[in-house]
């Protein structure tokens, strides 16, 4: 009998799984299912107050429902018996902070909270707590030194603290009525066997959680708001595991929903960025995961331990054991593509694109392709979500220099692609101005698989080679790397013993090199240049976004 372990990665807009064979290593199937709500933005599904432009939430059922219609699809897909499945892991966007009751129920999903909007799960990208983080910051580069030492000496609005603080202050009966708040990487998982074992790399990025001192202390909290003095103990109680550890098996209703047995290994969750090394086989110091999708997260292996500013977090173990995994990040990546399509690309290149055989985003990427470094005449700054690093402000936005009546459609769409990865070049900076050499870049997510002429950007932008895995769906194949060590520490010898032989085992080891082209990347150097200037006119040393953002929000509120 075949013995399979489950892979599913919660993305921003839909669930994704893969079903891979133990013993061969062999991908048997893989699925993926939308969420029914997607993002939720403007407005609750069922009513309530309009929601402000920087709120995202989701539903939790529409996780619940996408898990199951993968789950069963890969067993109809692979010919699948229950029997056969050993271990599943899950990965989910982070922080995704959910409220919910002792016995795990969102409060969202009860009916005297359903049209309450803090009731409901706060989306990583929701940044409508960024004067709450702004206030945490300042409290901490006051009163504490672990600020500086593990987190970049910043705090962003996508954390768990700014997030539960959003709350204690603009809803305190909700505050109170949650008994935990629970990352849904953690949610998953407790959902699945009944048990809460938070992820400590999690907790490490978005938490304050820092091995061996725990969360910051209750009279810090209190400073925040009187209601948070005991949120380490009570609001994020629970136990506190590690990549590859094992929460449980599945509860006996679960696994007749998911159509497999209770005797499978659920492994501890893990965040879609940092589980992405498990998916590439990475388990080496010095190598750099950018992980391309809706926004770009840059998760860093290094065997030391080296604080700088500019950093989102260092947590220990936080990708693989033995490793400190180093977080930064863009807001926005695959979203502003979008966004320019859907709203901004003129009728024109719907007309080209339809006469090409091609998707618009297809076609203004196989023209923006044609340009030569700097021949857009153009210079943007990508942070139409605020920047994450290595500024760490969402009040921030973005903006294109250089416009005039004979600029194109094109030339616009590779202004923007080229600003987001001079974005990643700034991040990629920064490590290395303080001290740290980047050995390997992994280039992983949706972008890397099907944009081979932004890939190649990369590499002449950062003038390094970028790998690119052949295989696809790498984070569910992370998160089955991870069930399939689970196993082995649950006493089934069929697991794999670490993440050594993980890699050996399941993961495929077929890449792209994009090897830098010389005259580009000497082309882009004085083109990079300019846009460090940009970056820190507009992000360091210049307020008008700031202010710009102001008054509009003053405008809104005045309707």
């Amino acid at each position: 009998m075949r013995k399979i372990v489950l892979g599913f990665d919660f993305g921003t807009l839909s669930c994704r799984g893969v079903a891979v064979d133990l013993q061969s290593g062999v991908r048997v199937a893989q699925s993926q299912c939308d969420y029914a709500h997607g993002v939720i933005a403007g407005c609750l599904p069922d009513g309530g107050p309009d929601l402000p432009d920087s709120w995202f939430l989701q539903d939790p059922d529409d996780w619940m429902n996408s898990l199951t219609a993968v789950c069963r699809d890969m067993l109809t897909q692979g010919g699948i018996m229950p029997e056969e499945v050993t271990a599943l892991g899950i990965d989910f966007t982070s922080c995704t902070l959910v409220p919910i009751k002792a016995d795990g129920t969102p409060l969202c999903t009860l009916e005297a909270y359903r049209r309450r909007p803090h009731a409901w799960p706060k989306l990583w990208k929701h940044h409508g707590a960024q004067k709450q983080a702004d206030r945490i910051e300042a409290l901490a580069r006051e009163e504490t030194d672990w600020l500086s030492s593990h987190f970049g000496n910043s705090v962003s609005s996508e954390w768990a603290y700014p997030k539960m603080m959003q709350v204690a202050e603009e809803a305190p009966d909700i505050y109170e009525a949650a008994d935990y708040f629970i990352e849904a990487v953690d949610y998953i998982p407790m959902v699945l066997t009944g048990r809460i074992l938070r992820n400590n790399g999690v907790l490490g990025v978005n938490a304050f959680y820092i091995e061996g001192r725990g969360y910051p202390d209750e009279t810090f909290a209190a400073k925040l708001n009187p209601l948070m003095r005991h949120v380490a103990e009570d609001k994020l109680a629970g136990e506190i595991g590690r990549v590859g550890d094992a929460v449980g098996c599945v509860r006996p209703e679960m696994a007749v929903r998911l159509g497999i047995t209770d005797k499978v290994v659920v492994s501890v969750g893990n965040s879609d960025g940092a589980v992405a090394g498990c998916g590439v086989g990475a388990n080496e110091s010095g190598t750099m995961m950018l992980v391309m999708g809706t926004s770009t997260c840059h998760q860093f292996m290094y065997r030391d331990f080296h604080s700088f500013d500019g950093l989102c977090s260092i947590a220990a173990d936080g990708m693989v054991p033995g490793l400190y995994g180093y977080e930064s990040g863009q807001s926005a990546t695959g979203d502003i593509f979008a966004w320019y399509v859907d709203s901004m690309a003129p009728e024109s290149v719907t007309k080209a694109a339809a006469e090409a055989g091609l998707s618009p985003l297809e076609y203004l990427g196989r023209e923006a392709e044609k340009l030569l470094p700097g021949e857009c005449g153009l210079m943007g700054l990508d942070w139409l979500n605020g920047n994450r690093s290595i500024l760490s402000n969402y009040d921030l936005s973005g903006c294109l220099l250089g416009l005039t009546l004979n600029t194109s459609p094109v030339e616009i769409y590779r202004a923007l692609v080229e600003a987001n990865i001079y974005g990643s070049r700034r991040i990629l900076d920064n490590y290395e101005e303080n001290g740290i050499t980047i050995s390997t870049i992994f280039g992983v997510g949706g972008i890397a698989v099907k944009c081979p002429w932004i890939m190649q950007m990369c590499a002449d932008v950062f003038n390094k080679p970028v790998r690119v895995p052949l295989h696809d769906n790498v984070p569910a194949l992370g998160s089955a790397a991870t069930a399939a060590v689970a196993l082995f520490k649950s006493g089934d010898e069929d697991g794999c013993d670490g993440f050594g032989e993980a890699a050996s085992r399941l993961i495929p080891g077929e890449a792209v090199v994009y090897e830098p082209d010389p005259f580009k990347a000497a082309l882009y150097r004085p083109v990079y240049e300019l846009y460090r200037t940009l970056h820190d006119l507009f992000g360091v040393e210049n307020s008008l976004m700031k202010e710009l953002r102001a008054l509009k929000h003053n405008a809104v509120s005045m309707k």
